[in-house]
């Protein structure tokens, strides 16, 4: 099954796509995180879309191909963070045939709340201050390293980046409804119950 997940940063959509990874054996694309990783190894893609960890969406013709080399081939995976744009959804109906789109809702005051209580480690391990607290203040369970805020999970950063979803993203929610393949989720639930929403969906026709 080929499952897109939309939402506003700070949704829930790395915590649902990896429960979904791990129930349905689903391979979770996460591609802010896969662009962060070429930015954190100073790859070319990495220094194309360097701008991104200031809310700015990388270029379409960078995403499409990075996007189109790390499906190719699969049949069960799980989208998270594209496509962001109507170009991008028109360019992935032309590779693949899209099962679900899942859309999380979820309020602007929430997302900035959940966002600016992020912090992350060096291992990859993400906590955050209201749901999942490290220990120790500001140090990674597992390798005791110190803890920091990413760039973009800072308040100013965080609201362009809810405008910037809000303008870019319309048009591709708006594709996928008429396409009658979107469905509708409240994120604001705990993890538990949002899960619970997606599976009772997941199969519905």
């Amino acid at each position: 099954m080929k499952i897109i997940i939309i939402g506003p940063p700070g949704s829930g959509k790395g915590s649902q796509a990896e429960l979904l990874q791990k129930k349905l054996r689903l391979k979770h694309i996460p591609l802010g995180e896969i662009l962060r990783q070429e930015i954190k190894k100073n790859t070319v893609i990495g220094k194309k879309v360097k701008s991104i960890s200031m809310g700015i969406l990388a270029q379409d013709y960078i995403v499409d191909k990075l996007i189109n080399k790390i499906i190719k081939g699969r049949d069960n995976f799980i989208l998270d963070g594209y496509p962001r744009r109507l170009a991008q959804a028109r360019y992935l109906d032309k590779i693949i045939k899209v099962d679900r789109v899942f859309l999380f809702d979820i309020p602007k005051n929430l997302i900035i709340k959940r966002l600016s209580n992020r912090y992350v480690c060096m291992c990859g391990e993400t906590y955050n201050l209201l749901s999942k607290k490290p220990k120790k203040n500001l140090t990674c369970d597992k390798c005791k390293k110190k803890l920091y805020q990413r760039d973009d999970d800072k308040i100013d950063v965080i609201k362009r980046r809810i405008e910037l979803y809000n303008k870019q993203t319309k048009p591709v929610i708006d594709y996928y409804r008429r396409k009658k393949i979107l469905f509708k989720i409240d994120s604001s639930k705990s993890i538990e119950n949002v899960f619970n929403e997606i599976k009772n969906k997941l199969y519905k026709h």
